[in-house]
């Protein structure tokens, strides 16, 4: 049993990337591997991967057990070739090159993610049954002391103004890091209360599952 606190807990945002390279074989295992020809990664680099697997596109993991030419995805198991059919996982990848931290973080939390259910019934039957369907959307809400010289604003800033999606990684005291790729969002006006930091929000819409390390 172990309980923690948040506090010493840090949010850094994507700001580099280095070019896109193919990734021609990705096995069925425990820990896929990925052929990745001279990629030029080292263990614990964090990627942006494209996939033909659904499950795994657009999502950002660490990798791990690197040789020249290939590397494992941390954590990832892909040995089900129901989910992940044999040969369906080329695609490419990117090595995010870069991280902003974004400090003065006053509020993280999150809304959404709850697993949805489908109720169903017999006409001989005189009670309901549940089946889980999917979860619902998640996404996070940010409110940051509001200071926009600061590097970490602008990196949001950025980001919001790009429209598109832009990883996100959260460092826990300890080391536990989560990693997640969605749609960032930057309220510019701040919030006002006499007596209080003044605030701004950044609205990120993760738009797949975190991956967790």
């Amino acid at each position: 049993m172990a309980v923690k606190l948040p506090n010493g807990a840090t949010v850094h945002i994507a700001t580099n990337y280095d070019a896109a390279k193919p990734v021609t074989v990705a096995t069925n295992a425990v820990e896929a591997v990925l052929t990745v020809t001279g990629h030029g990664f080292n263990d614990g680099d964090f990627v942006l991967l494209e996939s033909g697997w659904g499950k795994l596109n657009e999502r950002v993991f660490r990798i791990g057990g690197k040789t020249n030419d290939t590397f494992k995805l941390v954590g990832v198991d892909t040995s089900d070739v129901d989910v992940y059919p044999a040969g369906g996982g080329k695609g490419s990848v990117r090595k995010i090159a870069g991280w902003t931290q974004i400090p003065q973080i006053i509020e993280f939390s999150t809304s959404g993610g709850e697993q949805q259910f489908v109720d169903f019934g017999f006409l001989e039957d005189d009670y309901e049954q549940q089946i889980p369907s999917t979860q619902s959307a998640l996404s996070i809400t940010i409110k940051i002391a509001d200071d926009p010289s600061l590097p970490g604003y602008k990196a949001a800033a950025k980001a919001s103004d790009a429209g598109g999606k832009t990883p996100l990684r959260l460092v826990l005291k300890g080391g536990g890091q989560i990693v997640y790729n969605g749609y960032p969002s930057l309220n510019k006006t701040p919030e006002m209360t006499r007596n209080q930091i003044m605030a701004v929000t950044l609205a990120y819409a993760v738009s797949g599952p975190a991956a967790r390390y």
